[in-house]
C-alpha cells in the first residue's frame, strides 16, 4: 500500500474508532448506524486486500529459523530412536527410509524439509508398537505433528503474480472510492444534525477527520462546505 492510501486508511480507522466510542449519541439513528457499519466493513475489506498484496517476506525469517531448528531437533531425535529400533530388529527396509543425518535435515529446503519430517513421522506411527520401549509415545508424535504444522505456517507465502497484484490494486482503488462516498455522502451529512445540540461530539468528529501524515500534521482552514475526504 502506498503512503497516500496508508494515510487514508489511518484517517478512516481513527474516525471509525471515534464514532464507535460515542455510539450512545447516534445509536438511535438508523441511517448513521448503517453508514458506520458500511464504513467498518469497507475498512475490513481494505485490510484484507492489503494483507494479501503487501506480504512482508522478511518478517517471518527469524520466527521460521527458530521453529525450523526445533523441527530438525525433534525429528532427528525421533529418527535416531527409530533407527536404533530398526537396527536391532534388522529391519533393513525401514533403515533405508530413515538414513538421514542431522546435517541432511538442516540442509534441506523449506518445503522439502517439511515433507521429509512428515514422512518420518508417518513411519514412526506405523512402527509405534515397537518404539514404545524407546520412549516414543503417541502424544509425543502428535506434538511433533503440531510443530511441523507450525513450521509450515511460518513459511513465506508465494509472491503474487503481476496480474494478481494489478487486480488487487484495482480492487483497493474501488474500496477507497466506496469509502470516500460513505464518508462524504452519508456520514458527513448525517453529522450536521449534531453540530448544535452536541458541539463537543461534532468538534471531536472534525478533529478525527483530519489527516495525520505519520507525525507530521497538515492543517488547512476548515471549509464546512467542502466534502470530507480521508486524504488528498
Amino acid at each position: 500500500m502506498n503512503k497516500q492510501d496508508e494515510n487514508k486508511l489511518v484517517t478512516m480507522k481513527a474516525l471509525l474508532t471515534y464514532l464507535k466510542q460515542n455510539k450512545s449519541i447516534w445509536k438511535n439513528s438508523e441511517p448513521m448506524t448503517a453508514a458506520v457499519a458500511e464504513l467498518e466493513d469497507l475498512i475490513g475489506l481494505i485490510e484484507t486486500v492489503r494483507k494479501s498484496t503487501d506480504v512482508d517476506q522478511s518478517g517471518l525469517v527469524v520466527e521460521k529459523q527458530t521453529i525450523k531448528a526445533s523441527v530438525v531437533n525433534k525429528t532427528f531425535e525421533l529418527l535416531s530412536q527409530m533407527y536404533a529400533m530398526a537396527s536391532k530388529t534388522k529391519n533393513n527396509v525401514l533403515l533405508s527410509k530413515i538414513s538421514f543425518s542431522r546435517s541432511d535435515l538442516e540442509g534441506q529446503r523449506d518445503g522439502e524439509l517439511a515433507s521429509t519430517c512428515r514422512t518420518i513421522l508417518d513411519l514412526a506411527r506405523e512402527n509405534l508398537e515397537g518404539l514404545v520401549t524407546y520412549d516414543v509415545t503417541a502424544p509425543g508424535l502428535e506434538a511433533l505433528d503440531s510443530l511441523i504444522g507450525k513450521y509450515e505456517d511460518s513459511l513465506p507465502t508465494p509472491r503474487l503474480s503481476v496480474t494478481e497484484r494489478k487486480a488487487n490494486n484495482e480492487k483497493m482503488k474501488g474500496l477507497f472510492r466506496s469509502s470516500k462516498e460513505v464518508l462524504n455522502d452519508q456520514i458527513k451529512r448525517l453529522m450536521t444534525r449534531y453540530q448544535e445540540p452536541n458541539p463537543d461530539f461534532y468538534a471531536g468528529y472534525l478533529n478525527a477527520s483530519k489527516v495525520v501524515d505519520y507525525g507530521i500534521r497538515h492543517e488547512k482552514p476548515e471549509d464546512e462546505t467542502a466534502p470530507l475526504e480521508p486524504a488528498q
